[in-house]
């Protein structure tokens, strides 16, 4: 209730510097919609002097998962995106929430059209564009498993790497994780737990204790990052009908990282299920990699096309190469199932996925876990 009205009073801030209505003449209705790691808000709002003219928006309280200081390069790529009728156009901004066009008519990608032909083509297009928001920058992986870039990768907005993200992520999931251990240690001490989550807990620390080494492993010594949005998935798509384009949303984890990983991250998302009375289940028969690596060849040649000034120069025909071979494509799996293994450990709440077992974050994060394994099987 607190929080509401922390959000009515932002809003209202909103409304009364940008519309110029009186406090006192100001009428809102705020209904809360789907997020994992921000909290989102459907706000219909009128004048009460002039109540047929209703105006809709959607606010948005940025969640704990990231740090929220700067969204600078999230609000850029925005801007990119609505000026190409791919995205919302951003109203209001501040460093703990925005107010976003809200898209009438609108919803995620349905599940039965997630492979459709237009749906694929359109997600293939737009991804394809974020690599052009910003140059590509050279790295390599050192001895030590630090990365090095060729350049200082100056940009209008200097985005963060995929290892960034992991790095604030690994830090939280850590503290997390400890917080988690020491009440499951001393349940067990006076309950019997089921040995499936035994094995899952054991898996979590196999993958924590030497996360680094693990992660910074399937990346290829030496490449180029582009831009990537970093968590691509159904969810983060707007669907309007078959003759609207698709829209994309939330870019909240965009950073340099590999060509192709979103996509792949698409195809891995949709093998996770998430039902709206609460259960829970990875669809494992249904992963096809030989279908997602046909998607990802027809995402590189709109990536090639749009890279062509530097990527097809010859100095860059062995990474070219590199990025069309099935095991690298394969890499990218691991990369993002391992990478979004660290999601689950922050969300971690004992008393949720132990005693209640209402949450289930310890068993979609060993489901990530197994998911690049199984990917990692398949590498020749």
């Amino acid at each position: 209730m607190e929080e509401n009205k922390e959000i009515i009073k932002d809003i209202k801030e909103y409304i009364k510097e940008k519309h110029n209505i009186k406090e006192e003449d100001i009428s809102i209705k705020i209904d809360q919609c789907d997020g994992m790691t921000n909290k989102n808000y459907h706000v219909t709002f009128y004048n009460t002097k002039d109540p047929d003219k209703k105006y809709e928006i959607l606010f948005r309280k940025y969640g704990k998962v990231l740090d929220s200081s700067d969204h600078d390069g999230e609000l850029f790529i925005m801007d990119y995106f609505a000026n190409n009728n791919e995205g919302p156009k951003v109203f209001y901004k501040s460093a703990n929430f925005r107010i976003v066009e809200y898209i009438q008519n609108s919803s995620i990608i349905p599940l039965e059209l997630r492979y459709d032909n237009k749906i694929l083509k359109e997600i293939i297009t737009i991804l394809a564009k974020y690599s052009y928001i910003t140059k590509a920058s050279k790295y390599t992986i050192s001895s030590d498993l630090n990365i090095v870039f060729d350049s200082d990768r100056s940009s209008e907005i200097k985005f963060p790497t995929i290892f960034d993200l992991y790095e604030k992520m690994f830090t939280k999931a850590k503290e997390n994780y400890s917080t988690f251990s020491t009440k499951y240690n001393e349940y067990i001490s006076k309950n019997e737990v089921d040995e499936n989550i035994k094995n899952m807990k054991n898996k979590f620390e196999h993958y924590l204790n030497d996360y680094k080494k693990i992660f910074i492993s399937l990346f290829p010594k030496k490449g180029y990052f582009i831009l990537c949005h970093n968590d691509c998935q159904r969810w983060n798509f707007l669907y309007r009908n078959q003759e609207t384009n698709l829209m994309i949303i939330d870019h909240e984890y965009a950073s340099m990282c590999l060509p192709g990983l979103d996509l792949c991250n698409y195809m891995d998302e949709n093998s996770y299920y998430f039902y709206d009375d609460g259960r829970y289940e990875c669809k494992k028969n249904e992963i096809d990699f030989d279908f997602y690596y046909e998607q990802y060849l027809k995402y590189l040649d709109e990536f090639i096309k749009l890279n062509n000034d530097w990527i097809n120069k010859d100095e860059n025909k062995d990474f070219l190469e590199l990025i069309k071979s099935k095991n690298y494509y394969l890499n990218l799996h691991s990369i993002t199932n391992v990478f979004w293994f660290l999601f689950c450990v922050i969300n971690l709440d004992f008393e949720n996925e132990i005693v209640k077992k209402t949450d289930h974050y310890l068993e979609y994060g060993y489901d990530r876990l197994c998911y690049s394994e199984l990917a990692q099987s398949k590498i020749n």
